[in-house]
């Protein structure tokens, strides 16, 4: 192939590899400093080279056919250049979604059909509608007319330019400093080379043959490596400011020194209510009052300052995090102010509904425990609207109570002056509550059709109501003059508090029949004692008469003192249990040991001999009860024992009253009896007290006969007894002791084969 040198050959050869050589240097400069825009930089200054490499081999070219190859790979190096250029655009301006693999994939087939075009000769000629050489002075040019696929070409790639355009503008709203320098720099890169393409395509070249597009990316060439150096241009990567304001899911405004807005993105003109055209220039305490106390009260020491700050919005009042920061001012070094607003409405009102949430537990936690100390149903159910009003801060509380087909108001509390009257079971929201058994929320009373005085017995202007039933004894109502005064919570809340008062009710109901029951067992008791220790008395004054005389019959006098020392016995008990019963005083912390041996001492314990573990440890009892408790057991092993072979324990014993002189170590404590006996008498029974194994409590156990297994459900029934003297009431007391206090007592055999009494505390 023939070539031919022109006078700009050398220019644009030396152009050429200008700019192969500053791509070979970006490149290298993003390998080694790691610049984040080298890449792709050097890819663009590559694409400028091989433009105008492809502009010097169709200048050198000498045939027709030839410059017309060259013709159609200088076009599709120049949209090869035009498709970088806006990935560069692209990746400058932070519009990440736009370098998709995918999108450029698509765009590079437009310079990639050029290159199949060119090395068809046929096909070349569909671009053009008309070529020939033209000499100009020593060297010939080409001078074409375009088709139109040509210029669809042409459409194509000044789309993508214009693409890149509209971006840089975009991103130079709002620069400031180097950035603004740098989109200025930017700027007159695309516009050099794509005006001289307009002008070789309008024939307006003032030399023919020769496109200043070439010689045009030179110039840019030597900008671009100036600005490299002077502007940080492949360092920094400003984002245009809707981008920027469009990612941030907060609020921002950007205040000069003077408190005068500078700038607010769209989450601000919500708040503030108003566009931002409208806000710049304008005072932020004009446009929302409640910053105003944030920025007078900046710490001077420049440090960001975060408070929250509630302010009303169009959209209603909102709660916001407040970071407030120092932004310089490059022109007179005045500092302004940037705010970022991070809305925790919604955060806040949780916080707030769990801390409204603890403070009602804690307030019903004092209002079970008034509800305990309650003893009639009238006082509960007084103690519960006092509660009631207290938990949810109604204006008022009410309780009303079924008797027969109607609700009977029994106690208010709160601003409630009415007196309503008795209503129907089937009536109003307190008898769809109390057939339901859930509770009922009623947000405004006006809305609900048919609403009256009737529905909450009340003739007041009440706009909410809360009704909860109570059982089966009745139902509780909250009323608010205020609309949606109660939520979901005080529906779950309402229910829990319910039940409580449900159980003191039935607790002080059941207390009642208790307390009448006794009463009248006392009274039964005490008239059964008074008829009979009358004549008891009568009968124990002519017994010791009949003793005294001289011819007194000693067979029959015997007899007759121990029947009415048993029926004076039997008269004691059984007032004892009337008049005691299941109730327990005061609770404290009792010594076992100490009680145990307190009980043994006030036990007529004949030679019964008592071994008790050391240390017993303590429980939490009514003293009194506790050791009345172990008296009676004591009585029933001694009663119902028997004199035996007893199997002694291995360890050695400290003897208190025994026949022994010495005390020996061991792990238990013997007592003996205090009655008169012969030492040299073994013991009658030994009675045994320790700790359980498997559970917290204590044993009692005897080396007796024992209880036989068909009888040991029966041993805590009144009036049960196994000898013919006895009374039948000792267990009974027992077992209504560790009842009371709320533990539990089983019977079984000993290891010595007699009786065992495990008594488990929890």
């Amino acid at each position: 192939m023939a070539l031919q040198w022109t006078p700009y050959t050398l220019v644009l050869l030396l152009v050429g590899g200008l700019l192969t050589a500053f791509a070979v240097s970006l490149r290298y400069l993003g390998r080694e400093d790691g610049m984040p825009g080298a890449k792709l930089g050097g890819s663009l200054m590559l694409a400028g080279g091989a433009w105008v490499f492809c502009f010097v081999a169709q200048l050198s070219s000498t045939t027709l056919a030839a410059k017309l190859l060259w013709r159609v790979l200088t076009t599709a190096a120049i949209l090869s250049l035009v498709l970088v250029w806006l990935a560069y655009v692209c990746w400058y301006t932070a519009r990440s979604e736009w370098l998709s693999r995918r999108a450029f994939g698509l765009c590079s087939l437009v310079p990639a059909s050029l290159l199949a075009v060119a090395a068809v000769p046929a096909a070349r000629r569909s671009l053009f509608a008309d070529a020939e050489l033209l000499r100009v002075g020593s060297f010939v040019v080409l001078d074409a007319a375009y088709a139109p696929l040509f210029f669809g070409y042409v459409v194509v790639g000044y789309a993508l330019f214009a693409a890149s355009l509209l971006l840089l503008v975009a991103a130079a709203i709002g620069s400031r400093g180097i950035l603004r320098w740098q989109l200025a720099v930017l700027l007159s890169f695309a516009m050099l080379p794509g005006s001289a393409v307009v002008l070789d395509l309008l024939g307006y070249a003032p030399t023919p043959g020769l496109d200043f597009g070439p010689l045009s990316v030179a110039v840019t060439a030597v900008a671009g490596a100036f600005s490299v150096t002077r502007f940080g241009w492949l360092d920094l990567t400003p984002i245009a400011r809707d981008q920027v304001f469009r990612a941030i899911v907060d609020a921002v405004v950007v205040v000069d020194a003077d408190g005068r807005v500078v700038d607010l993105n769209r989450q601000a003109e919500r708040i503030a209510g108003t566009s931002a055209a409208a806000a710049v220039g304008r005072r932020l305490p004009d446009l929302i009052p409640e910053l105003a106390s944030p920025l007078d009260a900046r710490d001077a020491t420049d440090e960001p300052a975060r408070s929250e700050v509630s302010i009303a919005t169009p959209d209603g009042r909102r709660v916001f995090d407040l970071q407030l920061s120092s932004v310089g001012d490059a022109v007179d070094d005045r500092d302004g102010y940037a705010l970022i607003l991070h809305d925790i409405t919604t955060r806040k009102a949780a916080e707030e509904r769990v801390e409204r949430r603890n403070r009602t537990v804690e307030r019903m936690l004092r209002v079970v425990n008034d509800l305990t100390a309650a003893h009639t149903v009238e006082a509960v159910f007084q103690r519960a609207v006092e509660g009631g009003h207290e938990m949810f801060g109604p204006d008022a509380c009410r309780i009303a109570v079924v008797e027969g087909d109607r609700f009977v108001p029994v106690a208010s509390a709160g601003d409630d002056h009415d007196d309503p009257s008795p209503q129907r079971i089937g009536s109003g929201f307190a008898g769809t509550t109390y057939r339901s058994g859930d509770p009922v929320v009623v947000d405004d009373l006006t809305d609900v059709r048919g609403a009256s005085a009737l529905d909450t017995g009340s003739s007041r202007p009440y706009r909410s109501l809360l009704s909860a039933p109570i059982g089966d004894h009745g139902v509780v109502q909250l009323l608010s003059t205020d609309s949606g005064a109660f939520d979901e919570d005080d529906r779950e809340m309402i229910a829990l508090f319910t039940s409580h008062v449900e159980t003191a009710v039935d607790r002080a109901e059941t207390e009642a029949e208790l307390r009448d029951e006794r009463d009248r067992l006392e009274e039964f008791a005490s008239v059964v004692a008074h008829d009979l220790r009358n004549p008891l008395t009568i009968a124990s004054g002519r017994l010791e008469l009949l003793a005294d005389a001289e011819d007194a019959p000693s067979e029959h006098v015997e007899p007759l003192r121990t029947a009415l020392d048993r029926m004076e016995s039997i008269i004691t008990d059984i007032l004892r249990l009337a008049r005691q019963g299941d109730a327990i005083g005061e609770v404290e912390t009792v010594d076992l040991s100490a009680c145990v041996d307190d009980a043994w001492r006030s036990v007529d314990t004949d030679a019964a001999r008592l071994r008790r573990a050391d240390d017993l440890g303590t429980v939490r009892a009514d003293r009194g009860r506790l050791q009345q408790l172990f008296e009676n057991l004591f009585r029933n092993c001694v009663e119902h024992g028997s004199t035996n072979n007893r199997r002694e324990s291995a360890g050695d014993t400290v003897e208190h009253g025994s026949t022994e002189s010495r005390p020996k170590s061991g792990d238990s404590v013997d007592h003996g009896s205090t009655a008169s006996h012969s030492d040299d008498a073994a013991p009658s029974v030994t009675v045994r007290v320790g700790p359980l194994d498997r559970a917290t409590g204590f044993y009692v156990a005897d080396d007796g006969p024992g209880i036989p297994p068909d009888r040991r459900d029966h041993v805590f029934e009144y009036g049960h007894s196994s000898t013919a003297d006895g009374t039948g009431i000792g267990l009974a007391v027992v077992e209504r002791i560790v009842r009371a206090h709320g533990w539990e007592i089983t019977v079984g055999e000993s290891a010595d084969g007699g009786a065992r009494f495990d008594v488990v505390v929890e």
